[in-house]
């Protein structure tokens, strides 16, 4: 992405390339925030609706029988993906607020931060 700038003495629009490290912050912190947002979707607090929107969708299958006679084992599954979701996020927005670049995989939850 190129901004326009124009030259007073030449009057003319030259194109400056936009700041590469700036794109790249926007885009971890984009994904930072992606993160967060999808990991609330397991928040265990809303567990009481997530079992009954998975019990609509899944009710009178045998994997419907499976999670409603599980509620403690779909609890601690969607806390873990939760606190997951939630590592990932902030991984990323910190990584974002410091420009480090994340793509060759730097923000993976196993690695240690730079």
């Amino acid at each position: 992405m190129a901004t326009t700038h124009i030259d007073i003495a030449q009057a003319e629009p030259v194109l400056v390339p936009a700041s590469d490290g700036l794109e790249v912050a926007k885009k971890q912190e984009r994904r930072g925030r992606r993160w967060l947002m999808w990991s609330f979707i397991f928040c265990p607090c809303h567990l009481p609706l997530s079992m009954a929107v998975l019990g609509v969708i899944f009710g009178g299958s045998a994997f419907g029988a499976l999670i409603s006679r599980n509620t403690l084992g779909v609890g601690i599954v969607f806390g873990v993906i939760y606190g997951i979701g939630l590592a990932v996020g902030f991984r990323h927005l910190r990584r974002a607020t410091k420009g480090i670049d994340c793509s060759d995989g730097q923000c993976d939850i196993g690695r240690a931060p730079a």
